[in-house]
């Protein structure tokens, strides 16, 4: 794990970077953003087969998580590049269960583990997990189930503000004799909780500001602005969908067939506005 903190820490920087950008009206920042999802797949995958490639025996649970994230980091690459597939919704909901479910199994193995050495970190330490737990069932759920995604959103919101105000209180907690962080905690189980605990930190920070005015949301000069306030209202659920199927969905597809007529006859596509 210690030797992909750099690349890490570069594809966060990156996908910061990206989200200014986009929200700059500069395109490009999508592409960097779409590249980032790539990057952190690819470590994803590479962390994945060097874990199974070692001798030593693995920690219950350790490499769990790396399949579903991977498979969740290509297909939000593939929606920022507004490509789709077939039953790509399903295959990104269910790598979202897997990864609520190997966050259920650490959450029960961080009772068992840790609760009878320290009950109070072993709670800290639960709070972080669980809100990882929902901001993913929120995250798979957007689209479809939108009441429970942002009753999801909401819970794993809360517990991660309590979790952050717990460590104003205590940032330390005795453990068999030594005195350690909470974060250190976290970090001995050898996972990428931390790192999912920044992007969601991030991702939250980024939807409470652009939703109250204070930053501009993310700009794509690739589709007309028609498509993207399409897909606002399905994803805030101003909008049901008709026979399993958004607005933006038949707007996407019939906006690309124009594009492909218009190609083939020798004109030229309008700009989007």
């Amino acid at each position: 794990m210690r030797n992909y903190i750099t690349f890490y820490y570069l594809l966060t920087v990156l996908l910061i970077m990206g989200a200014f950008a986009a929200m700059a009206q500069n395109s490009y920042g999508l592409t960097i953003l779409g590249l980032v999802c790539y990057g952190f797949a690819l470590i994803f995958l590479l962390q994945f087969v060097s874990g199974i490639r070692q001798k030593q025996v693995q920690p219950p649970g350790e490499l769990m998580d790396l399949p579903a994230l991977f498979i969740i980091s290509v297909i939000l690459a593939l929606r920022l590049f507004h490509l789709h597939f077939p039953f790509i919704e399903w295959i990104f909901a269910l790598a979202g269960l897997a990864l609520i479910l190997v966050y259920i199994q650490k959450m029960v193995g961080t009772y068992r583990q840790l609760g009878p050495k320290n009950q109070w970190a072993a709670a800290h330490i639960l709070v972080f997990q669980g809100s990882i737990l929902f901001f993913t069932l929120s995250l798979v759920t957007v689209l479809r189930f939108l009441p429970l995604s942002r009753f999801a959103g909401g819970l794993a919101l809360i517990l991660l503000v309590a979790g952050l105000l717990g460590l104003l209180l205590r940032s330390h907690y005795l453990v068999e004799g030594q005195n350690l962080e909470v974060f250190n905690l976290i970090g001995a189980f050898r996972d990428r909780s931390v790192l999912l605990l920044a992007l969601f930190l991030l991702s939250s920070l980024y939807l409470n500001l652009t939703g109250t005015g204070i930053l501009p949301r993310i700009y794509s000069d690739e589709y007309p602005q028609a498509y993207f306030e399409l897909v606002n209202r399905a994803e805030t659920g101003k909008e049901k969908p008709v026979d399993g199927t958004y607005q933006y969905e038949r707007f996407r597809k019939m906006y690309e067939q124009f594009l492909e007529k218009d190609i083939n006859s020798g004109g030229q596509a309008p700009a989007a506005p």
